[in-house]
């Protein structure tokens, strides 16, 4: 693995991002509807879908003044997936924490 894969993890690496991703792989969302819906501010879901989307994690299209965010499905699903299988199965940490 190249040394700085890291940086494609710590993208993830904060419980807003994860919110936002956990949302977006029930629908896609604008900026505003998926700020209401984790109950946080605006412009830090912005600034987060930013970073989100220079990683391409999030794909966005423009619906007239809006920008709709969808997850990028045809890798970030099928890892996000995997993941959650890989916790579920092994992870003891993150069983803990969900009790």
């Amino acid at each position: 693995m190249k040394a700085d894969c890291h940086l494609f993890f710590e993208t993830l690496g904060t419980k807003l991002k994860l919110d936002i991703i956990s949302k977006l792989k029930e629908k896609p969302y604008s900026v505003t509807d998926l700020a209401n819906q984790i109950n946080e501010e605006r412009s830090k879901v912005s600034h987060a879908l930013l970073s989100l989307h220079d990683c391409v994690f999030v794909e966005v299209r423009k619906e007239g003044k809006r920008r709709i965010y969808s997850l990028n499905k045809d890798t970030i699903e099928p890892l996000l997936n995997l993941v959650e299988k890989h916790v579920n199965k092994y992870c003891k940490v993150c069983k803990k924490s969900s009790n």
